[in-house]
């Protein structure tokens, strides 16, 4: 067999995220779904077409770690790892056996979910960024970010049948001491602490919940939010402080000093880069974005070094569902799994786009069991998405 084409869709508007759809087509008839990033220029693009073309779609680990400039899919990152998904859905429509059979068998049949509900209310980035905007000019906490909205959202996604949260507590508010440093004011604190007791209370104990503060604040003020919320046996808190930027000490002395289960990784590409974080003790949970962190052949071993240190994994995902499909026969094979993250609450399109509508029922993914990924695309409802005078695929 050999790969004939690879094409990819326009972005399906911001409202879904620019998400960029790619197919990949063999000599043989068997086509593969996966996904492209959004803006991205085209000639990269074509690079990566020229460079699959007349390969054999089968042999995965080749096309992974080929050193060929332009060839292989390691070396492109999540690029890469997002076509890696259409490869592995080929060999197992092929071989007629369903993706997580590919990688060894499932340990689940379905793989648990965790609903992130933004804040108050799901939102774009053009609409947090304007939030932004209009706290500045108003001196006013905008209502989507007061307690009773967080609660309000918490309650309606748990009546889904979620069983794990995760709300941004880091958000647009009139207490900032300054717009450029990273202190935090006690009003701005106490409001954080606040949500989250409120949403607890909202919840009951046995629905876990989480939070993200996306590296905003410096170590002393996020070391006193981790232990100011240690009584609501939070699932976790996530990236409490920005180490990306080369401060791997900082995320350790925070997590030495906090009960608070301490979340990261949702930035890093491939299992090397996550190595000094989890042996530097720097973190208790992983949050590897499965294709930026590089697709299956990446996270699995990710996984694998996590479970050396005794930890869990818990998937970062803002992806259509084509990878999150992806993601679940993935998740169902790792014994260290938690949960996959569900980010797209308030995207109609991710519900719509397969033929297999409402993947995620009662909080959580039902793992396919026929050949490759298992799942088709609804054309006609993505067609809906696209824009005016543009093919589907090219």
């Amino acid at each position: 067999m050999k790969i004939t084409d690879v094409q990819i869709t326009p972005p399906l508007g911001r409202r879904s995220r620019n998400w960029v759809l790619l197919r990949v087509l063999t000599d043989e008839g068997i086509v593969g779904l996966g996904e492209w990033a959004p803006g991205v220029a085209r000639e990269r693009f074509e690079g990566l077409k020229r460079a699959l073309v007349g390969q054999d779609p089968l042999n995965i680990n080749r096309l992974h770690y080929s050193s060929q400039p332009d060839h292989g899919l390691w070396s492109m990152g999540g690029l890469g790892a997002g076509v890696e998904i259409a490869l592995w859905d080929i060999a197992g429509k092929a071989l007629g056996v369903p993706v997580w059979q590919l990688l060894g068998g499932k340990l689940r049949d379905q793989v648990r979910v965790y609903c992130d509900c933004h804040a108050g209310a799901f939102w774009t980035a053009e609409e947090y960024a304007g939030r932004w905007h209009e706290v500045r000019e108003s001196g006013r906490l905008d209502p989507a970010y007061e307690p009773e909205a967080y609660v309000r959202a918490a309650r309606e996604v748990v009546a889904e049948g979620f069983t794990a949260i995760k709300f941004d507590v880091d958000v647009a508010n009139p207490w900032k001491v300054d717009p450029y440093d990273r202190s935090i004011s006690r009003r701005e604190h106490e409001h954080i602490v606040t949500v989250l007791e409120r949403v607890r209370d909202a919840i009951g104990p046995y629905v876990d919940l989480a939070a993200d503060l996306h590296g905003s604040f410096n170590l002393p003020d996020a070391l006193r939010i981790c232990k100011d919320v240690e009584h609501l046996d939070l699932l976790w808190l996530e990236d409490p402080v920005r180490w990306e930027w080369g401060n791997v000490e900082a995320m350790r002395k925070l997590c030495m000093q906090t009960e608070t289960p301490i979340c990261t990784g949702e930035l890093l590409y491939g299992a090397k880069a996550h190595r000094e974080l989890v042996e530097s003790g720097a973190c208790d949970l992983l949050e590897p974005d499965i294709p930026r962190s590089g697709g299956a052949i990446e996270i699995r071993r990710i996984a694998e070094l996590a479970e050396m240190h005794y930890m869990s994994i818990a998937p970062h995902n803002m992806t259509s569902p084509i990878t999150a499909i992806a993601s679940a026969h993935i998740c169902s094979t790792i014994p260290n799994f938690l949960a996959l993250e569900y980010h797209s609450h308030n995207i109609p399109l991710w519900s719509e786009m397969l033929d297999l509508k409402d993947p995620i029922q009662q909080g959580f993914i039902a793992v396919p069991n026929v050949p490759g990924l298992g799942i088709a695309l609804d054309e006609q409802a993505i067609a809906a998405h696209l824009p005016e005078s543009k093919p589907m695929w090219a």
